[in-house]
């Protein structure tokens, strides 16, 4: 088992890099009204500088879990690990970490949590991790709540 340390934080650090704090903006100025924005706002083509950066973690009420829709590229690269069709708690079973829980409480919140990951590697990484719920629907027209999952290497 790999090991990862998670703290969350308030805000992004002052140093982060522009790409990481313009993601966080975008979802923000999308929230209307204090609600989750909608994903005919952030489709793909808005979000497409972060592509390899998202995961996409979709809520499932019936299970009350997760189903990682796609894992993002940059962190299948990083760890070696493919947790695409898989769950969150199969990451927390991995790494020793709190993945599940988080997720729930952005879910119950509405609210974007920021995360510093260390984790460790041959040396010890640093990431930031954005979690930003997003509304949408099914091909049924029932409401789906997802959550973009996001990692970014940080340099300290």
């Amino acid at each position: 088992m790999a090991y990862a340390q998670e703290i969350r934080l308030d805000d992004l650090p002052d140093d982060v890099d522009g790409h990481v704090s313009q993601l966080l903006a975008l979802w923000q100025d999308a929230c209307r009204g204090g609600d989750i924005p909608d994903r005919g706002e952030l489709s793909c083509e808005v979000l497409s500088a972060w592509r390899d950066d998202i995961g996409i973690y979709e809520y499932q009420p019936d299970r009350n879990d997760f189903l990682i829709r796609i894992d993002a590229p940059n962190m299948i690269a990083a760890s070696g690990e493919n947790y695409q069709g898989s769950t969150p708690r199969q990451i927390d079973l991995d790494f020793g970490t709190a993945v599940y829980p988080t997720l729930c409480e952005v879910v119950r919140t509405g609210q974007a949590q920021i995360h510093m990951i260390g984790v460790e590697r041959i040396e010890w990484e640093n990431w930031l991790r954005l979690m930003l719920p997003v509304r949408t629907r099914c091909r049924k027209g029932t409401p789906v709540i997802q959550v973009l999952v996001v990692h970014f290497l940080y340099k300290v």
